[in-house]
């Protein structure tokens, strides 16, 4: 049995997809916007070592970290509660797809 994480699962991808296209719409930092590209892209053409590259950005914390970030309210039928409480679970769902990537040095 292989200890070499799946790569480009579909839910890998689709919750890639999602998280993306909410931080695009609420204005995330551009930074993020594009690991969130690169990571698709990496996951859509299986390079395992570029996805857990790119998901380490995201496991910092700290000032200008992704985490540091509170989405914008963009569409008429949101509210601060509603775009925190769906940033927070597209975020959970995508970490939660992309485990298999975390680093085992922690």
């Amino acid at each position: 049995m292989s200890d070499a994480p799946k790569v480009g699962t579909p839910g890998q991808i689709k919750a890639t997809r999602a998280l993306l296209k909410f931080c695009r719409e609420h204005r995330h930092a551009p930074y993020w916007i594009k690991s969130f590209e690169e990571c698709l892209v990496a996951l859509e053409e299986n390079r395992t070592e570029e996805v857990r590259d790119v998901r380490e950005r995201f496991a910092r914390a700290g000032m200008g970290s992704y985490l540091d970030w509170y989405p914008e309210v963009v569409f008429p039928h949101e509210d601060a509660d509603y775009v925190e409480a769906v940033w927070h679970g597209l975020d959970g769902y995508w970490r939660e797809m992309m485990r298999p990537f975390e680093s085992k040095r922690r």
